[in-house]
């Protein structure tokens, strides 16, 4: 099992913390593989979760969808999707574990109190939602990701403040003392971090080769590469299974004004 890639990341992980001198400042930075497919966690780990309870994936027929989302979509019979979304938590658990082995060799350097612990992701996984697996899709199993930040001066609780995953380079360099980059499209969130109340961004940007997407607590309006408009109501559609772009064109119109002014006044993109 050592020789599975998150367990050896793990490990070597806590070995770093182990042998590290105390006597300056340190930067760990830990990359798991996994979740990734395939999901092949080590056996004792798929044995637990052989028969584990699982929420069903979301369904939708994406007949009213673009082409190239229709084109991801995957005919897998029932058994094999359950049986995915079970290696892929058992696969979880086998991450779970080693970051708490890497929370203990925390504590026993004396610095859990000190120490600026985040934890996140470079992408989702449909893992069956709307029938399709893996990534680069612009609804919320692809696109939206854990965050968990604990540390000196950290409000307990959950916020749903809107964050980018860019915007963890101002932050982490304002908790350092250090002055932010110049000229980037990211904005620190540390007032968020201390005071929910506050809150950085009111809308959140993503985009790929094929999508372009700009998002509020409210809606989710996705701008397709020649394939029109989506506009998702996530208050009453969390599950983004209802286009309703032609019921409002206003806001579709705001939301694409409000998206190409990100990227071209904020972030100098040109496409």
């Amino acid at each position: 099992m050592d020789c599975f890639a998150d367990i050896y990341i793990g490990q070597q992980s806590v070995k770093w913390l182990q042998e590290a001198e105390k006597d300056y400042p340190w930067h760990l930075f830990v990359s798991f593989v996994g979740p990734h497919d395939p999901f092949d966690p080590p056996k004792e780990y798929a044995d637990a979760f052989r028969d584990a309870p699982h929420n069903e994936p979301i369904k939708d027929t994406c007949t009213d969808r673009p082409n190239w989302i229709r084109r991801k979509q995957n005919a897998f019979k029932q058994d094999n999707v359950t049986e995915c979304r079970r290696q892929y938590m058992a696969s979880i658990k086998a991450i779970d574990d080693q970051i708490g082995e890497i929370l203990a060799a925390l504590n026993e350097r004396g610095e859990r109190d000190n120490t600026y612990i985040i934890f996140t992701a470079d992408h989702g996984e449909m893992l069956g939602d709307l029938g399709m697996y893996q990534k680069s899709v612009p609804y919320e199993g692809s696109i939206r990701i854990p965050l968990i930040i604990a540390g000196p001066g950290v409000q307990n609780g959950i916020t749903d403040a809107i964050v980018e995953l860019a915007d963890l380079n101002p932050t982490i360099c304002e908790l350092a003392g250090l002055k932010g980059q110049e000229s980037i499209d990211a904005k620190s969130f540390v007032p968020s971090m201390r005071d929910h109340s506050n809150e950085a961004r009111t809308e959140g940007m993503s985009m790929l080769s094929n999508f372009k997407i700009i998002r509020t607590k409210e809606y989710k309006f996705v701008e397709h590469m020649n394939e029109g408009f989506e506009l998702f109501d996530l208050n009453a559609d969390p599950n983004e299974l209802v286009n309703v772009a032609a019921d409002n064109p206003e806001i579709v119109k705001e939301y694409r004004q409000r998206l190409h002014y990100r990227l071209w006044q904020e972030a100098g993109c040109h496409y």
